[in-house]
């Protein structure tokens, strides 16, 4: 079983792979420079802002040169967002994973319970630790499966995760999910031979996540890394 730091890397056997704890405290104990790329999904109320930060902060030290962090967000902090990750990363893109139907969000701007905006997509920041590219071509809208809420009230589709985790990381690499919330990266990971390390603060939420995990099976054949052919 491959580790890291004092951490068994998943798949999920006996709580291997995910971690019940406060993710600041945790990552205290990864290497430097020992993580491929970090894809995960902070909360996005007001209070959690600062989160952001400290992802940006220890992404910096915990990449390896060119590595890449993916972060969901919301829309309504998304200036402030922005200027607390470029303290720290290069900013690469700004990716939208497509809702529709029921997966529709609903907010209201400025507090103003008169007019709110219907929110068709999700963002997705990509940034990097130095200038660097995915391994391949990438769709910047994708419309993957709609958001999974059976694991958790947050949770997202494991088709559009396992589609960036595809495209920003090669067989073999380490994936890391500080807020894994119900499990869909590394359920991901393990349906694209990804290695992965996860944190989550809930211990409730933890176990459930560690269940869905170890009911997640590999392919039999893994297909091949995605490509993306486009004609100009």
């Amino acid at each position: 079983m491959e580790k890291l730091g004092p951490y068994l890397l998943g798949p999920n056997d006996e709580n291997q792979g995910i971690y019940t704890g406060d993710a600041k405290e945790l990552a205290k104990a990864i290497p430097d420079e020992s993580v491929d790329l970090i894809f995960t999904d902070p909360p996005y109320s007001k209070e959690f802002l600062p989160l952001y930060g400290w992802l940006a902060k220890e992404a910096f030290r915990i990449l390896k040169p060119s590595g890449f962090l993916l972060a969901m967000c919301g829309q309504l902090y998304l200036n402030q967002i922005f200027k607390m990750m470029d303290r720290h990363l290069d900013y690469f893109w700004k990716y939208e994973v497509g809702l529709s139907g029921w997966a529709a969000g609903v907010v209201w701007p400025q507090g103003n319970t008169s007019v709110n905006i219907v929110v068709r997509s999700k963002p997705i920041l990509a940034y990097s630790k130095g200038l660097a590219l995915p391994r391949t071509s990438t769709l910047s809208l994708f419309y993957g499966s709609g958001g999974d809420k059976r694991f958790h009230k947050w949770g997202q589709d494991v088709v559009s995760t396992r589609y960036y985790i595809d495209c920003f990381s090669a067989p073999g690499d380490l994936v890391i999910d500080p807020f894994v919330g119900g499990g869909t990266t590394p359920c991901a990971c393990i349906l694209i031979n990804r290695n992965w390390l996860a944190f989550e603060i809930n211990p409730e939420m933890a176990e459930l996540a560690r269940q869905r995990v170890a009911q997640t099976q590999p392919p039999l054949f893994v297909p091949e890394p995605q490509q993306l052919e486009l004609s100009v």
